[in-house]
């Protein structure tokens, strides 16, 4: 789905819209104060990892995910079953 996650400069306040095409976008005013002065956050993903995993002699394999500090902040690393790099 387009849906897009906003956020008023006026009043600090977020919001999401659905947005079916471009030309939308530049309408976009924030429903609480109908400020113009908008700006689009990035929104988080909505997917699952694993379940089905690839099964290897019985076994099913699962994603293995990392978490660890790295110059710019936080990182993840996520090694998927069955993906070579």
């Amino acid at each position: 789905m387009p849906l897009h996650e906003f956020k008023c400069s006026s009043c600090d306040y977020e919001f999401e819209l659905l947005i079916m095409n471009k030309s939308e976008l530049e309408e976009v005013r924030c429903p609480k104060c109908q400020s113009p002065e908008v700006g689009k956050l990035m929104s988080a993903t909505n997917y699952q990892v694993g379940g089905g995993g690839a099964k290897r002699g019985g076994e099913t394999s699962s994603p293995k995910i990392q978490q660890h500090s790295c110059g710019s902040g936080s990182c993840t690393n996520i090694e998927l079953p069955g993906h070579q790099k």
